[in-house]
């Protein structure tokens, strides 16, 4: 998978070119065989967390879609909040482990916890917001706020996490620890 284009909140890298309009509410379906290689497969669910900013940055802009906040709703209730237990029990204690003291990445991984955390209560609000917005079919000036507030979050934590983290992780992480970690993030999945 290529690095997303970061100027154009929906572009799709896999297709190439900017996503169709019917396209703009799918958060794209993870390749069942991307977990054997551990650190492509974190990177492919960042740029599925960036189409879901996507999509809330256009649900706090007055679009609606009542599948694609369904969709939403399902990815950011499963896929989104596994994710954070992919890195937080499996990625980062490795790179505790393997990193240098030069690396500095305990104070990389104590902002990227604390980011978490705050992901974690963002989370709950966000979906409080969009399970109501399904049957209002409508979102209030605060809950567009919200969303948006949750959508750029998850856009900068993203970029530390792909621009400093996982260049980091492909270096100081070997063949056999990624074999290690590629298991640890199928066992979650069981």
């Amino acid at each position: 998978m290529t690095a997303p284009n970061t100027t154009n909140v929906h572009f799709s890298p896999s297709r190439g070119d900017k996503r169709r309009a019917d396209d703009l509410w799918a958060i794209e379906p993870m390749p069942a065989d991307l977990i054997d290689s551990p650190l492509d497969f974190i990177f492919a669910e960042h740029h599925r967390q960036r189409e879901a900013a996507s999509i809330l940055t256009m649900l706090a802009d007055g679009e609606f879609d009542g599948e694609g906040v369904h969709a939403l709703l399902t990815f950011l209730e499963t896929d989104f909040a596994l994710h954070i237990g992919d890195e937080e029990l499996a990625l980062f204690p490795m790179l505790r482990e393997h990193c240098l003291p030069e690396d500095n990445v305990e104070r990389i991984l104590a902002r990227l916890e604390d980011e978490h955390r705050e992901d974690e209560a963002s989370l709950e609000t966000a979906t409080a917001i969009l399970t109501k917005s399904v049957s209002d079919k409508q979102l209030g000036v605060n809950d567009k706020r919200r969303l948006r507030m949750f959508a750029e979050h998850i856009r900068q934590h993203l970029a530390l996490e792909n621009g400093v983290l996982l260049p980091i992780a492909r270096v100081r992480l070997r063949e056999n620890e990624l074999g290690v970690l590629a298991d640890l993030l199928k066992a979650r999945r069981r």
